[in-house]
């Protein structure tokens, strides 16, 4: 069940980092904009696995479920120490999920909390409700760069579709899908040099499921219903602003040998009008070989220090 709950982080995790070219250094590094990506995708690795949780957690307690059976088992987060669903804020039951700290959990080591409010009424596994998620100065370590980032905010998860997100993957319901968008406009980051800035996401994520003969493929779905598919915008450690888009859904699923690493998806890293582009699922030299049974071997990050054209690519864990 464990692994099987892991599978809601759709995983960006960052592993061995190939450079094609060298990294500049000091200031020149404002111009270095693989950095920003990389950034972009650590960050937006561990929300969207902490979300998850945030998701999971409310679609097994039964008071924000609706189901009448719900159960809880701590086990099926990662990283997770203590969930507490009893716990009161402000009038409002909550449910509060704390990180270990040191378990590593697809590429990214959380500490620190997250609480969980249902903001609409209605329960989890309905169309319509709401979930607002505050993160609690969750510390996001990437276990293999040793980078840390400190995060803050809410995030609104607002479910699309009835059902429930774990339930695809634990039980493999067939031919269902499950969506809910994730936005946040206030969303602090404290990089690892020390600079604090301000995100604003909207991106959606989907659940879905599909039996071809006895195999039954579940894939999880990284889209934006923003206009222009953006699906992040802020400031970057430099203090430059970015605006990130999602050109092609980012997809992953089930396929044993891949072990949910992307297998498609393209985006986007503006910044100060220099345009990064991330591509997953391809092999060391960029070329794109991932299908739905083959993940490739990482991301390919294009970019340009405004002189010349330069690459990196970053491997999957």
């Amino acid at each position: 069940m464990k692994k099987f709950m892991l599978a809601l982080s759709l995983s960006l995790a960052i592993g061995t980092v190939i450079t094609l070219n060298s990294c500049q250094k000091g200031k020149n590094n404002l111009a270095d904009d693989s950095i920003s990506a990389q950034d972009n995708a650590s960050i937006n690795n561990a929300i969207n696995a902490t979300t998850d949780d945030a998701a999971s957690a409310a679609g097994q307690v039964k008071s924000f479920s609706g189901k009448t059976n719900g159960w809880w088992n701590s086990a099926v987060l990662c990283g997770v120490t203590i969930v507490d669903s009893g716990t009161v804020i402000a009038g409002n039951k909550t449910i509060s999920i704390t990180y270990d700290g040191t378990t590593t959990c697809n590429g990214v080591i959380r500490s620190g909390n997250v609480t969980v409010q249902n903001s609409s009424g209605i329960t989890w596994n309905t169309a319509g409700s709401v979930l607002t998620v505050t993160f609690n100065a969750l510390a996001i370590t990437d276990p293999i760069s040793g980078n840390t980032y400190t995060v803050n905010g809410t995030h609104t998860l607002t479910k699309e579709t009835n059902g429930l997100e774990w339930q695809i993957i634990a039980e493999v319901l067939t031919n269902q899908t499950v969506t809910r968008r994730n936005q946040s406009s206030n969303m602090s980051i404290t990089f690892p040099d020390g600079s604090v800035r301000t995100w604003s996401v909207d991106r959606t994520r989907s659940w879905s499921s599909s039996v071809t003969g006895s195999v039954n493929t579940i894939t999880v779905t990284v889209s934006s219903e923003n206009a222009n598919h953006i699906d992040a915008t802020g400031t970057n450690r430099y203090g430059n602003t970015f605006t990130n888009t999602i050109v092609t859904p980012i997809m992953a699923n089930n396929n044993l040998s891949c072990t949910w690493k992307p297998y498609q998806g393209e985006t986007q890293h503006v910044v100060n009008n220099r345009t990064t582009t991330v591509v997953f699922g391809t092999n060391l030299l960029g070329t794109q070989i991932g299908n739905a049974t083959t993940c490739g071997d990482g991301y390919y990050i294009t970019y340009s220090n405004g002189i010349r054209t330069l690459h990196r690519f970053v491997a999957y864990w």
